[in-house]
């Protein structure tokens, strides 16, 4: 009896150590990231989160994102200096760690593991911060010795003169800013181009020229990698049946279109249904979705203002409020709400990350 209970325990210690070295090894792979999820991040981190760690943690999943691992690289004492050389000291961590170190990740996977030039559309209402967002990976991405580059829809803006003939007569009398105010056979070329050679050539905007109404003001030579193109009505879609645009109003605001604007809506229309073109460029599109609409009202204001005391230049008085009512009534709310994107960062007007939606990322 003492045999078979000494062999039954032998074999018992002898499966759990194996059931450890399994478990060890699925571990080291990845799995049961479930069940450790919780422990990986400190709560200095996830103290800042306005959604639940399970979505964090399906996210980071959906992205194809080891968070063990993840958080191990992003926490080096020596990556985040380079991190925070560039980061605001007043930007929550909910927008590094849930998106910034995310998306930048995202890259980093695209460059390991596809031969061939990718582009990332990125989208978010004017003042949103994505181009905050755009410049730190910039920043960051030079100093990893990574190929990344981000560039605006707002480089390819017309240049001065030309801007101001196709501006006429526009009923909110702003300067730029909406569908047919872009280069669109530059942008086209600039980006089949970078497809084919992995050479970018694309234009420079400087928005404090002319008086705040903008100028071009160079051009710059690039071979990256991975390409992210923002701007506030990038996945935009032209509206199919424009006998409905007059139904889609600004309800939001509860404004009443003049007549002079309805016009211009459907001109716009069909500006906008030439930048589709555009759009399916795209490898991947995400949208940093405002929680309301007539946030970006705040935003637009506190970004102007930014703008006068960095370079003296901005608009402000009945410029400002005319530009923040084209973005209201240009393009019909649902069409720039509902992007059909693959990742999804949902902000508050405080511009924090309430919500985090994507698709599947496969490498």
């Amino acid at each position: 009896m003492f045999f078979i209970t000494a062999g039954i325990l032998s074999l018992f210690i002898f499966s759990c150590k194996e059931n450890s070295d399994i478990k060890n090894w699925e571990k080291a792979q990845g799995f049961y990231i479930n069940n450790d999820f919780n422990h990986i991040f400190p709560e200095g981190i996830t103290d800042d989160f306005l959604f639940s760690l399970d979505s964090y943690r399906l996210f980071l999943e959906g992205l194809s994102i080891n968070p063990s691992l993840f958080y191990q690289k992003w926490s080096d004492v020596h990556v985040q200096s380079i991190i925070d050389k560039y980061w605001k000291p007043t930007q929550k961590s909910d927008w590094k760690w849930s998106l910034a170190l995310p998306i930048f990740s995202l890259l980093e996977n695209y460059i390991n593991t596809f031969n061939k030039p990718i582009i990332i559309g990125f989208s978010g209402l004017p003042g949103s911060g994505k181009s905050t967002l755009g410049l730190w990976i910039d920043s960051v991405a030079r100093e990893l010795s990574l190929d990344i580059k981000v560039i605006s829809l707002d480089d390819f803006y017309l240049p001065g003169q030309e801007m101001d003939v196709a501006m006429t007569g526009n009923p909110w009398n702003v300067p730029r800013g909406f569908p047919g105010s872009h280069s669109l056979d530059l942008l086209n070329q600039s980006l089949d181009v970078f497809l084919k050679t992995g050479v970018l050539n694309s234009p420079t905007f400087d928005k404090s020229l002319r008086d705040g109404k903008g100028d071009r003001s160079g051009w710059c030579d690039s071979e990256p990698r991975v390409l992210i193109l923002e701007g506030w009505f990038v996945g935009c879609e032209a509206v199919s049946d424009l006998s409905k645009i007059d139904s889609m109003a600004a309800d939001e605001f509860n404004l009443s279109l003049s007549q002079s604007e309805k016009d211009y809506r459907i001109l716009i229309q069909e500006s906008l249904f030439e930048y589709s073109h555009i759009w399916k460029k795209f490898d991947k599109i995400w949208h940093l979705k405002s929680s309301q609409f007539n946030n970006t009202i705040l935003w637009k204001s506190q970004q102007e203002g930014e703008m006068i005391k960095l370079k003296g230049s901005g608009l402000k008085g009945n410029n400002l409020s005319n530009f923040i009512r084209m973005i209201q009534t240009s393009i019909p709310q649902q069409s720039v709400s509902f992007i059909n994107s693959d990742t999804t960062v949902g902000i508050n007007q405080d511009r924090r990350i309430n919500f985090l939606k994507t698709s599947k990322y496969y490498f």
